[in-house]
């Protein structure tokens, strides 16, 4: 099996998994069975992140055709919600399951609702960070670059829901999506965690040097941030607050590659964390898990 398709497996497969651990009251009146037949529009693929509305509502996700779809639940099923290219077509993009096209109709990664003013911030890697509205259609560029170096991987995103302060990350300065297997076979170090002021509108860049920079996560009382590195096999904390301000230490060393990061109601975070690969994008192994870890980086479940 390629890294290609087996990334295509883990998206499915995590697709479930994370909504019933990091959104237990979504399913704590339905049966694991009934749930499991929440499934996609035929057609699509690549779910990425999974987030619910000020109004909880939903949930939504991107997918890898460049679109954010809506759960209008199961007599509606999923709805079209937003894009982020001015350049989509439903000719050229709709149904699209690899990368081919993805610079023209977009690639929707990191998704998070400003639950007091609605508006959903979006990561797209070959766009930036945008915002759409409660209403959804075409999302607003906020923002493509920083520093003088332009975002070309933004990946996931996170927001501090007292301040509306967005946290975002940029996987690699040297690859696009579409390179990403030689992101991770090269080594690559050059992804970054940023944050975004609403009011000045301006980035500022927190890490640097960063090993495949992926999921993002404030903690819940907001003294620091997680970041995924997936190519070095573990969980970053960047201090925000307290004597360790704009510091980082290692949260958690991993067996495997860790992708998306959520925090629960708890404070506890969820990891989707896939299988190491070898030098020719083969998977060591077959398995993929998600592990839960408290405010100090225990694993408490696998």
């Amino acid at each position: 099996m390629t890294k290609s398709a087996f990334s295509s497996l883990i998206s499915f497969a995590v697709f479930p998994l994370i909504v019933m651990w990091v959104f237990p009251q979504l399913v704590s009146s339905v049966s694991r069975r009934q749930y499991d037949q929440l499934e996609l529009p035929s057609g699509t693929y690549g779910p990425e992140t999974l987030v619910f509305d000020c109004d909880g509502e939903g949930p939504y996700t991107g997918v890898s055709d460049g679109r954010i779809l809506k759960w209008h639940g199961s007599e509606v099923g999923w709805k079209d919600f937003a894009v982020t290219s001015p350049l989509r077509t439903s000719r050229l993009c709709d149904g699209l399951s690899d990368t081919s096209a993805e610079h023209v109709c977009g690639r929707p990664l990191g998704l998070k609702f400003n639950q007091a003013t609605c508006d959903l911030y979006i990561a797209d890697a070959y766009f930036g960070l945008l915002v759409v509205g409660r209403k959804g259609g075409l999302a607003r560029q906020l923002a493509t670059s920083a520093e003088g170096i332009p975002f070309l991987f933004a990946n996931a995103v996170d927001i501090d829901q007292k301040t509306g302060t967005v946290y975002f990350t940029d996987t690699s300065t040297r690859f696009r999506r579409w390179e990403f297997g030689i992101a991770m076979e090269s080594g690559d170090n050059t992804g970054r965690l940023m944050r975004y002021d609403p009011k000045t509108k301006k980035v500022k860049v927190l890490l640097k040097h960063l090993f495949f920079a992926n999921g993002v996560a404030l903690s819940r009382n907001g003294s620091f941030l997680l970041v995924t590195e997936t190519n070095a096999n573990r969980v970053l904390r960047f201090w925000l607050e307290g004597p360790r301000s704009q510091t980082r230490d290692v949260f958690a060393k991993l067996d495997g590659c860790p992708d998306n990061i959520e925090r629960n109601p708890k404070g506890e975070f969820w990891v989707a964390q896939n299988p190491k690969f070898d030098s020719i994008g083969t998977p060591l192994q077959t398995n993929i898990s998600a592990l839960k870890l408290d405010e100090e980086g225990k694993v408490l479940r696998v």
